[in-house]
């Protein structure tokens, strides 16, 4: 085994540069090059379509879930004006004999009434009383500390983004509020 001396040039390593060589030389000049070119052609166009439905997909989560935070929060604020506004149906002759505040048990109509005048402030969707609660949508409760009722309301809306695959969404909120009297 002979040992290399400095400059000399193996066998290998004269292949391995030709090698070398002719590949850089074959992808710059010839025929040979260009079809490697028009191999990665068109590749910038695919991954730019592949980003554009991220980010679309993306933009749709954004909204679409801003949305249902909204109607959650807007279907919690009807459930408890509507609660409020059933609150104040306190039984004219119980308070007078006995000064207590007792709601009147009417079929929660103040809360039905309530829910018909704030149609117009609900821009997007649909909101009425969960009648699968209570009694038609309202749960009445005699027990201490005072007469509260609580107010069940159903939201129903349809996606703005994902709306494209049909379909509703549902979003049920409760409310409750306690009559009470002033000293």
């Amino acid at each position: 085994m002979s040992a290399l001396r400095f400059g000399a040039v193996s066998a290998w390593s004269a292949r391995a540069r030709f090698a070398v060589h002719t590949r850089f030389a074959a992808r710059f000049s010839g025929e040979h090059g260009k079809r490697g070119d028009q191999r990665e052609r068109g590749s910038m166009a695919v991954i730019t379509v592949m980003w554009s439905f991220v980010v679309l997909l993306l933009a749709g989560l954004v909204i679409d879930g801003g949305l249902a935070i909204s109607q959650r929060e807007r279907a919690a604020d009807l459930a408890d004006q509507a609660a409020r506004a059933e609150a104040q149906n306190i039984d004219q002759g119980t308070l007078r004999n006995s000064g207590a505040a007792e709601i009147a048990d009417d079929g929660c109509g103040r809360a039905q009434v309530y829910l018909a005048s704030a149609a117009d402030s609900i821009h997007y969707g649909k909101a009425e009383l969960d009648t699968g609660y209570g009694d038609n949508g309202c749960a009445l409760s005699a027990a201490a500390p005072g007469n509260s009722v609580t107010v069940s309301v159903r939201l129903t809306y349809a996606p703005f983004v994902f709306d494209l695959f049909g379909g509703t969404i549902t979003v049920t909120e409760t409310g409750t509020a306690t009559a009470a009297t002033g000293d």
